[in-house]
């Protein structure tokens, strides 16, 4: 995980034909911000091993992308991977995921009504569309303790005193 401008970003320096690629690309993308220091650009990338490097390799090397990537931002860094056909992902938050155009697009969001809210609360919906039929949210996931008479009691056995000595315990 590397810090950038507006949150993280995930990245691994590693060998191997995918590895091969995309310190290549980072490499030359690197080089066109004049960020690309002279080891990374002389590089062997065809037979880069990270099994066979020291600490300081390590940590010379982290550093370097370390700055690269703080000076980018997550928007720049995916279009950028993307361009490049790298490895690597932005880390989504919340607030990410919430606003992401292609999820936006295939109306992924569902207002559905949550007990105890007065409006319909945004939940995500199907995980994927298929031509045929579709895969409908019919309800808000339970409420925390929403199942435990069904639970406990019914599948469990629990009597109605253990279930409110649990209740009292803060147990359940």
């Amino acid at each position: 995980m590397w810090p950038c401008k507006d949150g993280y970003l995930t990245f691994i320096i590693y060998g191997g034909p995918a590895g091969q690629k995309t310190n290549r690309a980072l490499t030359e993308w690197m080089d066109l911000k004049g960020m690309a220091p002279e080891f990374m650009k002389r590089k062997d990338w065809d037979h880069f091993d990270v099994n066979v490097m020291t600490q300081a390799e390590v940590d010379q090397m982290e550093s370097v992308i370390g700055e690269f990537f703080a000076g980018i931002t997550k928007s720049e860094y995916m279009q950028g991977i993307v361009a490049r056909g790298m490895l690597g992902y932005p880390i989504a938050t919340a607030k990410d995921i919430l606003g992401d155009d292609q999820l936006t697009s295939r109306n992924y969001w569902q207002a559905l009504p949550v007990p105890g809210r007065r409006a319909p609360t945004l939940l995500p919906g199907e995980f994927a569309q298929f031509s045929e039929m579709r895969c409908a949210i019919r309800r808000a996931a339970p409420g925390l303790g929403e199942h435990n008479q069904e639970i406990y009691g019914d599948e469990l056995g629990l009597t109605a005193q253990q279930l409110s000595e649990l209740r009292a315990a803060r147990v359940i």
